[in-house]
């Protein structure tokens, strides 16, 4: 069922629920009403008995209930002798003094007074064996359904009504949301124009188009950045085979050609590689063997790696000193975050520099350092170097590098629940920290 119907439906049950709940209370309070009337009316009748009793030159029970009598009320006139309780003379009938019987024949109100002299008093009993307000109250029963299930039929028509009024904005966000496709991504929900109900899903909708529209442009330069990097290779690879096909060659160019194609292979290989480690990082499809390392033996062990390629540099690669710390994290995936930077450090450092590693705690974090001396990284860059195939002078090369390197860093400590963060003082230092949680 549609959102209008239910809450037609849900307003008609409602409606209905107060309606029998209204009627039941003024059937049941207009019965009370009408019996005290009744009673009441008993009460007056008993009082009239007495006052004729004591006028008429006669006592004959026949004259008094065609002067008192009606249809449902019976009087009954005879010697008091004590086995009912009568009112006496001297007080008044009161409610308390009317008896309920109920038999086979009935509900019945029964009053005995005492009338007459007092030396020869009379016992008179008035019995009210039916009223009118049966009647009354029956019909009133039938005029009471028939509102309740007219009220509960209209009330649900203009509550449907009223329903699919309230949802036209719904509509209008429906239409608009039918109207965004791929190509007009920019479409967003007037949310200012909303009702409140709707304009938390409205701001909530238009954020999910945000990083779609992100999410695309993303993948969109992504897809034009591998092709640009995959075509530089390949053109390498047709060019040099070109030209060694164009006349014969020797066996020692015949082999630095092969020499060369290699390299063009292998950069292809990291390509592919490193593309395929961050679609299935961004899609979790990598597990972590995370196990509690201790910061100063794996650091260590990058520094011994590194040192020889930083020394043919002429570049002093060191590691502080970082105490005992340990760190929850996967081994092989720490070491390529580690060695992505170390190795991208070197390589922007000039000879002469320095590069070292660091390790600290904070409140529960661990934090690893790599800094490098050099040219440092322009502020403007420094939001986007671990962007996919994004370079900068002074922040990428063009050499062996295919522009994802920092990317992966920044996938892994995503990975593992961290943050990759830069901090760079243009022809100063640049230190790479990474964060990892308790």
């Amino acid at each position: 069922m549609s959102i209008a119907l239910r809450l037609g439906l849900l307003f008609a049950a409602i409606a209905a629920a107060v309606f029998v709940a209204v009627g039941a209370y003024l059937y049941q309070t207009l019965a009370h009403q009408m019996g005290r009337r009744d009673d009441a009316d008993l009460l007056n009748k008993a009082q009239l008995a007495r006052q004729l009793l004591g006028a008429l030159p006669t006592r004959d029970p026949t004259v008094l209930a065609r002067a008192i009598g009606q249809d449902g009320v019976t009087v009954q006139v005879s010697a008091a002798d004590g086995s009912v309780p009568a009112v006496p003379l001297g007080r008044d009938p009161g409610l308390a003094d009317i008896a309920a019987r109920d038999d086979a024949r009935g509900s019945r109100r029964i009053v005995t007074v005492l009338a007459g002299d007092a030396a020869a008093p009379l016992q008179v009993t008035l019995v009210r064996t039916r009223s009118d307000r049966l009647a009354i109250l029956r019909r009133y029963a039938f005029d009471l359904l028939g509102a309740l299930v007219a009220g509960t039929l209209v009330a649900a028509a203009l509550g449907f009504a009223a329903v699919k009024r309230g949802l036209r904005p719904l509509y209008g966000v429906i239409a608009r949301a039918d109207a965004i496709h791929a190509q007009r991504l920019a479409v967003r929900m007037p949310a200012a124009e909303l009702p409140a109900e709707l304009r938390a899903l409205a701001v909530a909708f238009n954020a999910m188009l945000d990083r779609l529209e992100e999410g695309v442009q993303r993948l969109s330069g992504f897809a034009a950045d591998l092709a640009h990097d995959l075509r530089t290779p390949v053109n390498a690879l047709m060019m040099q085979t070109q030209v060694a096909l164009a006349r014969e060659r020797t066996a020692d160019e015949y082999e630095a050609l092969l020499a060369s194609n290699l390299e063009e292979y292998e950069r292809l290989a990291r390509m592919i590689e490193n593309t395929l480690f961050l679609a299935r990082a961004d899609n979790a499809q990598l597990a972590l063997a995370g196990t509690a390392l201790d910061v100063r033996a794996e650091l260590d062990h990058i520094r011994e790696y590194f040192e020889m390629l930083a020394e043919d540099k002429g570049i002093a690669f060191g590691l502080d000193d970082v105490g005992a710390l340990q760190v929850h994290a996967d081994p092989v995936l720490l070491r390529r975050a580690v060695n992505n930077l170390v190795s991208n450090a070197i390589a922007h450092t000039p000879p002469g520099g320095v590069v070292s590693l660091g390790a600290a705690s904070d409140g529960g974090w661990v934090t690893l350092t790599v800094r490098n001396s050099g040219d440092g990284i322009a502020p403007e860059h420094l939001e986007r170097v671990f962007e996919r195939y994004y370079r900068a002078d002074a922040a990428r090369g063009a050499g062996s590098s295919v522009g994802l390197g920092l990317s992966i860093v920044r996938a892994i400590m995503r990975l593992h629940g961290g943050t990759a963060e830069v901090d760079s003082v243009p022809g100063g230092r640049t230190v790479f920290s990474l964060r990892f949680p308790p």
